[in-house]
């Protein structure tokens, strides 16, 4: 209707397209950004700490940047994996769940750190001044993957959705929010 008064009164001008079509797609997607559950409170602390694990994967690819070393290290991701499931199982939690949980955090900081590697072949600068030594951060990062644990073994279920959406903020590539909140999660 207003399309055709638009029409009458302004004539040779392009029609304004109709609203409601545009509704029609942005509903879904409202109801869906609506229906992520929130994050519990008891979640809060160890969701944050994940967070923080996933900041650190930048100034991670910048050392190893630095440095020539590949993303990967599977002879330290083993170590890291096997100490920090026998951490857990001494704190009480299920060793396979412990497992996939700290591999998935594995997961989702080295395609952080992918994501940054390519983005600075591609065309992004690199940070100003020197990186941080990877033996530092390595450091951090296993304080922080203790923190995790021990935040873990007190948490309740989360939704992976809520976790997901507290996570993104944090990463370059939401794809590691998703790897990291899915190791969070019960089978």
């Amino acid at each position: 209707m207003i399309t055709r008064i638009r029409r009458k009164i302004f004539p040779g001008t392009l029609p304004v397209p109709d609203f409601r079509k545009g509704l029609l797609v942005l509903c879904p997607m409202l109801l869906i950004s609506c229906a992520t559950p929130p994050l519990p409170e008891e979640s809060e602390p160890i969701v944050a700490l994940m967070a923080e694990r996933l900041k650190l994967a930048h100034d991670i690819a910048w050392a190893k940047w630095a440095g020539g070393l590949p993303v990967r290290d599977p002879a330290r991701e083993s170590v890291v994996l096997e100490r920090l499931t026998r951490q857990g199982e001494m704190a009480g939690l299920d060793e396979f769940l412990v497992a996939r949980f700290i591999r998935a955090q594995i997961e989702a900081s080295c395609l952080e750190q992918e994501t940054w590697m390519a983005k600075w072949r591609k065309d992004t600068p690199l940070p100003a001044g020197e990186p941080p030594t990877l033996e530092s951060l390595r450091k951090r990062v296993d304080r922080g993957s203790s923190l995790l644990l021990a935040e873990w073994a007190g948490a309740p279920m989360t939704p992976p959705a809520a976790v997901r959406a507290r996570l993104l903020p944090s990463v370059i590539n939401p794809r590691s929010a998703d790897i990291a909140a899915a190791g969070f999660s019960l089978p």
